[in-house]
């Protein structure tokens, strides 16, 4: 396999930590738990991962918002992104969770809205990265490029890693002038 760390993450379950992985180096040591509210939602394709994801983190102390969808008949994945992004951009809730067949839909809806910062990751140093460097509020899965127990490690790493501030947040400043560009004559 030419990626043998993501092999590895694939069988650990959601919170274990590997010190000597590649993936997750810079990560917390797991001391400091994170909690509060999540905002998720899905689309048909991901149902099955959502609730699994939801079990997890409400086991781990977490309130749980799920906007749907609540089965697996066809629906319409921007009215699930719609609910998830503005929740997350009125500020009723910290961080989302948001998840479809590739990801990739989802994160176009939620990057619409302001104070959205959306990440779609399908490993683990990408949401490490997500947080630390762009401080990212909602995660974006994929569920049918993802599987379940990779996808669960993605979660833990996100919601443990911190955002570094510093340099970061002057990027981050910049970054949010850009939707008012349009509006610029």
């Amino acid at each position: 396999m030419a990626f043998p760390q993501l092999a590895e993450a694939n069988r650990r379950p959601f919170a274990v930590r590997d010190d000597n992985n590649p993936w997750e180096n810079e990560m917390s040591t797991g001391e400091e738990k994170p909690t509060g509210s999540i905002i998720i939602g899905c689309d048909h394709a991901a149902y099955g991962l959502k609730e699994k994801i939801k079990e997890v983190l409400a086991a781990v102390g977490f309130t749980v918002e799920d906007v749907g969808a609540f089965g697996e008949a066809s629906v319409d994945y921007p009215d699930f992104g719609k609910k998830v992004a503005s929740g997350v951009s009125r500020g009723d809730f910290d961080r989302g969770i948001l998840i479809c067949g590739t990801g990739i839909g989802m994160s176009m809806v939620a990057n619409k809205y302001k104070n959205v910062r959306a990440a779609l990751c399908a490993e683990p140093f990408s949401a490490s990265m997500s947080r630390r460097h762009n401080d990212a509020n909602i995660l974006v899965l994929g569920s049918r490029v993802t599987g379940e127990a990779l996808a669960l490690n993605i979660v833990d790493t996100w919601l443990h890693t911190p955002f570094e501030g510093g340099r970061h947040q002057v990027r981050l400043d910049k970054f949010s002038h850009l939707g008012k560009c349009a509006e610029d004559k």
